[in-house]
């Protein structure tokens, strides 16, 4: 059987002409288009199947499209169903029925339509039932035609209409006209908006009519009825967005089904609902961001990275760095831990966001070089990846808004909590309490995705039954970090970012060709002052230093660019390597300052420069941490910084906080 459907595309024939469905309006009458002349009509279902049911218009099969055959079974609901009322009032019709049939099947001409026969045998029934108002011979046989084909007790269930409410179709259409033009749009206008406009709309046309025939407008409460009862996907779509009304209409029928851990990994990244302070000012540098590695299987975090960065293709590196390194040396690094870390091991899939950031060579390459699948996600559907989502939710409810300066998760929970004044917890601190929730908390709670299984049994029951996969060779997660670039070797080396990389190894290779010999290098965020380069005889990355190994020490990525950006500025081309070295105490300077800065939008960009994160956190041994993050630090004046010496070979120059946030 084919069947069709009301959707956008729907074509109708009537003789040569062709109408298209075009949309549902929000009052869910149906708007046509005429393919030839483009004029439009509207009409309310009921006009569509009376056209199409005497021919008038035929359906266009090739317009159905792949649901032309859809088929769906349905059982019908039973007497239980009804309503307490409808029930009795079945129940009353059922008895009319059954003893009228009983008392005219005794008479010679059966049970046939004859008024006074039946008149008479309703007195007897409802006397006997104590009935006041039995019903009338007509509607008595009105049942009887409706039940007697099927004898189903559905059939005399009480469907009229008892609100009484008759609409005016004046009334109803200059209300179309008006929800159309203010309520259906991205403004959101309320139904005050509404029904201000239609009074408007009808004080307007009763200026033209004699007093006699003025109309007379509906009032609020039947305008309110009718904003209710409007077509929500409809009013959705044109008030909140495809996007939205997508999300919140969206069709679950099952579950993803993942058999086994490691079989798919989920990513995502959120700010931290907690305020961070320096390390060394203890002031606030903001909210940080953390992105998130968890197993979908067996909702095992696998790893994280905590940055004051925005997100972007190098975070997640980060996080996935952790998340296939085994936790051994990291847990027992932290005190008070006393649960085990199992989660290792290389991933079948990993699941990401979908945005440009991520769309990177550095997140491909290392997906195809580890065998890994990439699956992006489109935007705004945050259900593709529920598990990560999910968790976000926990980590804030549990653990971040219990911290001294929360933000809570808006500014009305929040209320008159002192965030600010409050925070006392730096990135470190924040790290490895984050590390312990992890292991002795979520990883030990029963989850409800698991029939009240913990993770941690969930990984342990299923570990023993896989093999786990490790990259053969430690280095190889630190290389996967970096960035790839092509560099000629010269007699001085590679150069990369205007400093140059050399050593006895690398010089080698121009011993063994003229030619001019590329090879492939990374890089790294975190520290200038070497680089890894891929020998092409062996296939083996070798670690070449700085040749100015005095300037890049201590020195990150983007505090080198911006020290070239101001020594440019300053002396263009013509600067020396002392020049630079004597920028680089400057921005060191001017970084310290910052982190001092009155405000936090600047402190926070400080962080990012001075590259404070969860890497540097979990490479470094903090004991104290965890009896830190119980007790807010609150120091009425920050400790003083040590001032760099200012050299006379080059002028001071007059950076402030303003350079910070031009880089």
């Amino acid at each position: 059987m084919v069947r069709f459907s009301f959707r956008k595309g729907l074509r109708f024939l009537q003789g040569t002409k062709i109408w298209t469905l075009l949309k549902r309006t929000a009052t869910s009458k149906l708007q046509f288009e005429h393919e030839d002349s483009g004029d439009i009509e509207v009409l309310t279902e009921q006009d569509v199947y009376r056209r199409w049911s005497d021919a008038t218009w035929e359906v266009d099969e090739t317009s159905l499209g792949p649901t032309k055959e859809l088929i769906y079974l349905a059982t019908p609901k039973d007497l239980r169903s009804l309503k307490s009322e409808q029930q009795t009032e079945v129940k009353r019709r059922l008895e009319y029925l059954n003893r009228a049939q009983k008392l005219m099947m005794e008479a010679p001409k059966g049970f046939v339509c004859d008024p006074e026969r039946l008149t008479k045998a309703i007195q007897v029934i409802a006397l006997e039932q104590g009935d006041l108002t039995p019903p009338n011979w007509s509607t008595f046989w009105r049942w009887w035609t409706a039940f007697r084909a099927t004898r189903c007790f559905s059939k005399l269930v009480d469907r009229r209409c008892r609100n009484h409410f008759k609409t005016d179709p004046v009334q109803y259409s200059v209300f179309e006209e008006v929800v159309n033009e203010v309520f259906l749009n991205k403004q959101r206008m309320p139904g005050k908006a509404v029904t201000e406009g239609v009074a408007d709309r009808f004080a307007r046309m009763n200026r033209s009519l004699p007093p006699d025939q003025q109309l007379k407008p509906p009032s609020k409460s039947t305008i309110y009825r009718w904003l209710n009862s409007l077509h929500r996907a409809v009013v959705d779509r044109a008030r909140e967005g495809g996007a939205h009304t997508e999300r919140e209409l969206r069709i679950v029928t099952g579950a993803l089904k993942v058999k086994d851990i490691l079989e798919r990994w989920e990513i995502d990244h959120t700010p931290l609902d907690v305020l961070v302070v320096c390390r060394i000012t203890r002031m606030v540098l903001g909210r940080p961001w953390l992105t998130l590695v968890i197993d979908r299987k067996s909702r095992m975090i696998m790893g994280f990275y905590i940055s004051f960065h925005a997100p972007s293709a190098y975070s997640v590196l980060y996080a996935l760095r952790m998340a296939i390194r085994p936790k051994d040396d990291l847990v027992a690094s932290i005190k008070g831990i006393r649960n085990v870390w199992p989660a290792r091991g290389l991933p079948g899939k990993i699941v990401v966001d979908n945005g440009m950031e991520l769309h990177s060579n550095a997140v491909d390459l290392f997906a195809l070089e580890a065998g890994i699948e990439i699956q992006y996600c489109p935007a705004a559907h945050p259900q593709l990846k529920g598990a990560v989502e999910r968790i976000f939710r926990t980590l804030s409810q549990n653990l971040f808004h219990q911290m001294p300066g929360t933000v809570f998760n808006c500014v009305d929970e929040r209320r008159d909590y002192p965030s600010e004044k409050a925070a006392a917890l730096d990135i470190d601190t924040v790290t490895h309490v984050l590390v312990k929730w992890i292991v002795d908390v979520y990883h030990c709670t029963p989850h409800e995705g698991l029939q009240g299984k913990t993770p941690l049994f969930v990984w342990q029951e299923l570990e023993g039954k896989r093999a786990f996969e490790l990259p053969a060779y430690p280095k190889q997660l630190d290389l996967m970090v970096g960035q790839i670039a092509d560099r000629t070797v010269f007699h001085y080396g590679v150069e990369y970012d205007h400093i140059r990389y050399n050593s006895h190894v690398l010089a080698s290779l121009l011993e063994r060709s003229r030619k001019k010999l590329k090879v492939l290098i990374r890089v790294y965020e975190h520290d200038v002052s070497f680089v890894d380069v891929l020998m092409p005889d062996t296939d083996e990355y070798i670690r070449v230093p700085a040749n100015d190994q005095e300037y890049c020490e201590g020195l990150n990525r983007h505090s080198h660019l911006l020290v070239r950006r101001q020594v440019i500025k300053r002396f263009g081309d013509e600067w020396t390597q002392q020049q630079l070295r004597e920028a680089k105490a400057e921005i060191q300077q001017m970084i310290a300052d910052a982190l001092r800065s009155h405000k936090t939008a600047n402190r926070k960009k400080a962080a990012a420069f001075s590259m404070q994160d969860s890497d540097a956190a979990t490479a470094a041994r903090a004991s104290e941490a965890m009896d830190q993050a119980l007790q807010p630090l609150i120091l009425e004046k920050a400790p003083p910084l040590p001032v760099l010496a200012q050299s006379t070979l080059l002028p001071k120059f007059n950076i402030s906080t303003q350079s910070l946030e031009m880089a």
